[in-house]
């Protein structure tokens, strides 16, 4: 009975938390592809894996999970989501796919979210878990390149271990990156070389996978920390923003124009733009609640949609077998709808901006805690090209980022 009373105290329960939010991380970043654990574990064993941290966080907690005060806003609106989403699902075409995937969604975002938010609300912590980024980084770096050099292997092509594409790969990299960013900005000299060694080889295996998606958000990345570098000479930085913004569109326009749909290279480009057109085709017949998250039902939509690039033959028949929009916010607007993506939208910008003041306001903050949102800014942008959330190590990692942003406080001691 003292052992037991002993592991039921408040402090122990919450550290076990913790561990459990780790754990699972593990599980969801490292062993969930169906090339590794994933395939041999059954639907509800994974189910438990997912949603085990915030259980425990009740055990901790108990009512405050729902009733803390400083989160009061937070956990309203990710009260209103999982409502919306159960609703979402409800008026999906096909119902048994989307409550599958919903459900996967909610337990390795939104759930990880809202228990990081209570449990990794300290600088030790936030430390811990830049470490456990570190070390999943290099476990992925290791395994992705050696057996993407071993001649005549079988199994997950290259890149592809992990989270089935390179494309996923690359997001995966940058939302890991707190990690050696952790250990580049320590006092420790060993650790200092270790960092930058993640980070060389991240880079090396992000441009192995020759995907233009991730350059460009590396290269986002990079540009909004050289402004942040000479944020002092802020008319210089005003200057350059407003070139960046005036050259893109007109060089983006000057590009696109020029891409011919007989040449192979250029139909993905073009099948991606026409895919916006697509999105609003979708969008107009259910703009609200959505058409239900991976329904696959994208195929019914193209009888009565007109191309607007009538030389895109082959459209139709990519959108029949592809089944996705390529972009995270045209397949929240279309399968979860926008009054879901609003909210959800709502709740990652409240949590960003409240997480901004508090930096600002805390001059001895880190520079780990404000990369933390150019990891964010890199996230967004590699979303544009494909459908992110819905690979469970990326969802539970951005998801976990944002919860971590939600539980920081300016009171603390120091940051970590």
């Amino acid at each position: 009975m003292k052992y037991l009373s002993h592991i039921f105290q408040p402090p122990l329960l919450n550290q076990l938390a913790f561990y459990s939010l780790l754990g699972s991380g593990f599980y969801i970043v490292l062993l969930w592809s169906p090339n590794i654990l994933g395939g041999h574990l059954s639907f509800w064993t994974q189910i438990v894996i997912y949603i085990f941290p915030w259980l425990m966080l009740w055990l901790a907690y108990s009512w405050q999970v729902i009733t803390a005060k400083e989160h009061r806003l937070e956990i309203i609106l990710m009260v209103v989501i999982i409502i919306l989403g159960i609703v979402n699902t409800s008026l999906s075409g096909a119902g048994s796919r989307s409550i599958d995937n919903m459900r996967t969604f909610l337990l390795t975002g939104l759930f990880a979210l809202w228990a990081s938010m209570f449990l990794i609300n300290n600088p030790r912590r936030r430390q811990m878990f830049d470490w456990f980024c570190a070390g999943s980084l290099g476990v992925i770096i290791l395994v992705e390149m050696i057996l993407s050099v071993i001649p005549g292997k079988y199994g997950p092509g290259a890149f592809e271990v992990f989270v089935l594409h390179p494309i996923p790969l690359g997001t995966l990299i940058i939302l890991l990156s707190s990690g050696p960013v952790r250990l580049i900005v320590s006092k420790n000299s060993t650790a200092k070389l270790l960092g930058w060694l993640l980070v060389l080889l991240g880079g090396s295996l992000i441009f192995l996978t020759h995907k233009r998606g991730t350059w460009l958000a590396l290269a986002a990345m990079l540009a909004i920390s050289m402004l942040y570098l000479v944020r002092r000479r802020k008319y210089l930085v005003i200057s350059i923003c407003l070139a960046i913004a005036l050259i893109l569109p007109l060089e983006a326009q000057r590009r696109f124009a020029r891409l011919d749909p007989n040449i192979a290279h250029h139909v993905s480009i073009l099948h991606r733009l026409e895919l916006y057109n697509f999105a609003l085709h979708i969008w107009k017949t259910h703009p609200f609640m959505g058409i239900g998250l991976r329904s696959f039902t994208h195929a019914q939509y193209l009888p009565d949609y007109h191309l607007r690039n009538q030389e895109l033959h082959e459209f139709p028949q990519a959108v029949a077998k592809l089944q996705t929009l390529d972009n995270m916010l045209l397949t929240g607007l279309v399968e979860f709808g926008t009054v879901m993506t609003v909210f959800y939208l709502g709740l990652v910008i409240f949590i960003l901006a409240k997480y901004c003041r508090r930096l600002r306001s805390w001059p001895e903050s880190s520079p780990s805690d404000w990369y933390r949102v150019l990891v964010l800014l890199g996230f967004a942008i590699h979303s544009l090209t494909y459908d992110s959330l819905l690979f469970p190590p990326v969802n539970w990692l951005f998801h976990v980022q944002v919860g971590i942003m939600a539980g920081y406080y300016a009171s603390d001691t120091a940051p970590g």
